[in-house]
């Protein structure tokens, strides 16, 4: 027969649904720890693992870590645990920020570096011909009209005046000329 179709004891709610259950394991499990509970509820949920196999089954889990970690030799802690981690905590808080941000920042310059040792061998392992357009290497002389050398600041009247006594430029025909 099915379990819902099982005859049932007088005030019985039938098979318990995944909220009763879930409530009947938090009561067990505080009343496990020796916390208080309500009296109700703890008889309602002893009454509710007694039926069900799988809550009864979970409880005898919890019986058996329970047996497994009394079996463990007890752990202390060291004398003055607490205030060395206390003083550490302190001298956390304590420390500049510069500090705290230096490790990040040498992992994020070691980053960059690897970055770049890989971009660099990619582009020596890969050459790629460095050719201008040809535009540009036709009027590649065109800017050194307006700056005298490399570094001086550009004279936009002078190099117009060159630009204008440049042979090549007069030479060009009227579709090439500049718009």
């Amino acid at each position: 027969m099915n379990a819902d179709h099982e005859p049932r004891a007088p005030g019985d709610a039938g098979p318990p649904d995944a909220a009763r259950r879930a409530e009947a394991l938090r009561v067990l499990s505080l009343l496990r720890d020796g916390r208080p509970v309500d009296a109700q509820a703890a008889a309602q949920a002893r009454a509710l693992a007694a039926r069900d196999p799988g809550l009864a089954a979970e409880l005898a889990a919890w019986e058996r870590c329970a047996a497994v970690l009394a079996a463990e030799p007890g752990r202390r802690a060291s004398p003055g645990f607490a205030a060395r981690v206390l003083q550490a905590a302190g001298r956390e808080r304590a420390a500049p920020a510069e500090v705290l941000v230096l490790p990040l920042l040498q992992r994020l310059a070691a980053a960059a570096a690897l970055l770049l040792a890989v971009s660099l061998g990619w582009s020596l392992a890969r050459p790629a011909p460095l050719l201008a357009d040809p535009d540009v290497q036709r009027l590649r002389h065109a800017a050194d009209h307006f700056r005298p050398t490399p570094f001086a600041p550009d004279d936009v009247e002078a190099g117009l005046r060159a630009r204008l006594r440049d042979p090549a430029f007069l030479r060009r025909a009227p579709a090439e000329a500049p718009r």
